[in-house]
């Protein structure tokens, strides 16, 4: 890989929030960012006057970005888009979303996860956080490999037979030795894939999965992932069955701390929040989700002031029908101005719970600001695309980028320094399936979905 730099953006670096350079530059060698600025620029003058072929972008008028960093969302659901609207969370998951997942064979749910992995590049995402479905996972992982996209994923946990569909379920020892077996395959290829965990929530699992799950996860570092006080109906499910707040449920079986991703965590108790802030487990806040599901609002201002890690995630493309960071900035950042006030929370806090505080929750330690010694994930935003143009007395980019600025903006979007979308360079972004091919795999899955219902009404 030639060195390459990105010459002349406004550099918005999410290190602090006065780490804002106008003309700035961003050097990056072996996929690493190695100077910025003025730095950066002697830098590729010294190496260019040795001879060294070096790749220069010409960037000015553009503001480079961190990449975001989604924590919650669900790639083998991007071919269920549009399904049946107005429904909560249990009901939906029954009719809609749980046979459509069980209808999935290799082909289609790659093509659901192309699918996915396109649009979320082409929003300016670099790494998410996914959960699979039951089986099938390695066609996520090949998606995910052809994307360069960092994807941390695996096989979805659902072993308890009272409460999972027949057609929906693995047994406890199959759906742990799937992940196992997903470990050795896929967790550190090429620096960008990794497994998780990823029991789906306490109402599928049986508590030797989750017990054993936590267990495994600890001794092989990886994350655990899963779906938490999402729902009321939810909730009392959890508390029927074991007598417990979920979140307490929860860390009774091991699931706390910091390599914990719980997805929603809408309603908590007051002794749960104090939980969530010693253990450090993490929140991934989904509000679109929680809005189109009827869930409610997270209480996210209130979780930061306690010090709680949250960060952000678009779900799965049923429950929002767009997998866009800039939807979830925006409502992340409206929504709590109605509880907690116009500064609930700020534009900075929140373009950080898309950046830093996501690759916080990965345990992404090179991932979430633009500083030497970082990987080098960006996007690069055109200012001036569609309607946006901020204004010139705007003195700091983040009220722009949070409540303006949508996936129009993106122009161009690196991992590892590498350019993975462009937008007028969109024939040469295969990872898209075809038209065909889209048309033929949904086709496929609603006559397979059909099919499971009529067996199984």
């Amino acid at each position: 890989m030639r060195p390459l730099l990105v010459d002349g953006p406004r550099v918005i670096g999410m290190t602090a929030p006065e780490d804002v350079v106008e003309g700035g530059a961003l050097f990056i060698e072996d996929g690493v960012i190695t100077a910025r600025d003025a730095a950066a620029r002697t830098r590729f003058s010294s190496l260019a006057a040795a001879g060294t072929a070096v790749e220069r972008v010409a960037a000015a008028g553009l503001w480079a970005l961190p990449g975001f960093v989604q924590t919650h969302v669900h790639l083998c659901q991007t071919l269920l888009r549009n399904g049946p609207d107005d429904l909560e969370l249990l009901p939906w998951l029954e009719q809609h979303v749980w046979p459509g997942e069980a209808a999935h064979d290799t082909i289609t749910l790659e093509i659901s996860a192309r699918m996915g992995l396109a649009e979320l590049l082409a929003g300016g995402t670099t790494s998410i956080l996914d959960m699979g479905t039951v089986r099938h996972t390695d066609a996520v992982f090949r998606a995910a490999l052809a994307s360069g996209m960092r994807v941390t994923s695996g096989n979805a946990l659902m072993d308890d037979p009272a409460t999972n569909p027949p057609y929906l379920h693995a047994e406890t020892a199959e759906g742990l030795a799937e992940t196992e077996r997903l470990r050795l395959a896929w967790h550190g290829h090429e620096g960008r894939l990794r497994v998780a965990f990823c029991p789906r929530f306490a109402v599928s699992c049986t508590r030797r999965a989750l017990e054993e799950a936590g267990e495994a996860a600890r001794r092989h570092g990886l994350l655990v992932h899963t779906h938490a006080s999402e729902n009321r109906g939810e909730i009392a499910l959890v508390r029927e069955r074991t007598g417990l707040a979920n979140i307490h449920y929860l860390e009774s079986v091991g699931l706390a701390g910091k390599n914990v991703v719980l997805a929603h965590v809408v309603h908590t108790e007051e002794s749960e929040r104090e939980s969530l802030a010693a253990k450090g487990t993490h929140v991934a806040h989904c509000p679109s989700s929680n809005l189109k599901l009827a869930s409610g609002i997270c209480p996210v201002p209130d979780y930061l002031r306690r010090g709680i890690s949250v960060s952000l995630g678009a779900d799965g493309a049923p429950c929002n029908d767009r997998l866009d960071a800039f939807s979830e900035l925006r409502l992340a950042a409206l929504l709590p101005k109605m509880s907690f006030g116009p500064r609930g929370i700020p534009a900075w806090d929140a373009l950080s719970l898309a950046t830093v505080n996501g690759a916080k929750a990965l345990g992404l330690d090179g991932v979430g600001t633009l500083a030497t010694g970082m990987r080098a994930d960006f996007t690069l935003l055109d200012p001036e695309a569609g309607f946006t143009r901020p204004h010139a007395h705007r003195g700091d980019p983040y009220g722009p980028i949070v409540y303006s600025f949508s996936r129009e903006n993106v122009v161009a979007t690196y991992v590892d320094g590498v350019e993975r979308f462009h937008r007028d360079r969109l024939d040469a972004f295969p990872l898209r399936p075809s038209g065909a091919e889209i048309e033929d795999a949904a086709l496929t899955l609603r006559n397979r979905t059909r099919a499971l219902l009529r067996r199984n009404p």
